[in-house]
This record gives structure tokens, C-alpha cells and sequence, in this order.
């Protein structure tokens, strides 16, 4: 698989060298790897996160990103019956 890194797809080479620091990568080819491999991790992660008990309106606004985001809405009721 080939990637366009040229012209206006240079700002690509950057992000590839900063993600592969974050994740202590040495090439651009395992920084794509294991970026992919957090987000499917981290995708199912965020997902248990919205139905934990401690979650808040606050705490889904922190983890949301540009790709995604989390909204999360408290919601109470009463019914009374007869």
C-alpha cells in the first residue's frame, strides 16, 4: 500500500513521526499499525465508558475528538401509580 505524502499531502509525513513518538514506533509503517490498532481498541473502550455508572456529561465532552464524539444525557423520571 502506497500513501500520498507529496504536495499537499506532505502534512501526512508529520502526523505519521509524531504519532509513531506517542506510540514509541520507529517507522511510519508501525505508527499506522498501531494507530489503527488503538482506535479499534480505544472505539470499544469508549463505548463500555458510556455505560459506566460514573460517566458525565463532562467526562463524554473530555474523550470526544475530532472523529468522534461522545454525547452523554442524564435522564430521570417518576411514574405514579394508583
Amino acid at each position: 500500500m502506497r500513501i500520498n505524502t507529496s504536495d499537499k499531502y506532505e502534512w501526512r509525513t508529520d502526523l505519521y513521526d509524531r504519532v509513531g513518538d506517542l506510540l514509541n514506533e520507529s517507522t511510519r509503517s508501525g505508527a499506522i499499525d498501531a494507530s489503527a490498532q488503538f482506535t479499534e481498541e480505544m472505539m470499544k473502550n469508549l463505548d463500555r465508558a458510556m455505560d459506566h455508572p460514573d460517566m458525565t456529561p463532562e467526562l463524554a465532552a473530555l474523550l470526544s475528538m475530532s472523529q468522534v464524539e461522545l454525547e452523554y444525557e442524564i435522564q430521570s423520571g417518576v411514574n405514579i401509580s394508583d
